[in-house]
């Protein structure tokens, strides 16, 4: 019997392979997170903590529900 984890690393695998698969423009996922400076550069610009929110809408606009 499988862990739930090992299910969740499946399902995960799984569903980045029918995104990466289906052409669709997902956004690109940040490489740093807010509490190590990711979003810095972004939000010291004019406007750059609402685009910041708005690449979290997008991105979660694009995200399948199934």
């Amino acid at each position: 019997m499988r862990t739930a984890g090992e299910r969740m690393r499946d399902e995960h695998s799984a569903w980045l392979t029918a995104a990466m698969m289906s052409g669709r423009p997902y956004p690109r996922i940040p490489t740093k997170g807010v509490s190590r400076g990711g979003y810095d550069p972004l939000r010291a610009r004019p406007g750059g903590a609402d685009r910041a929110a708005a690449w979290w809408r997008g991105a979660l606009d694009r995200v399948d529900d199934a």
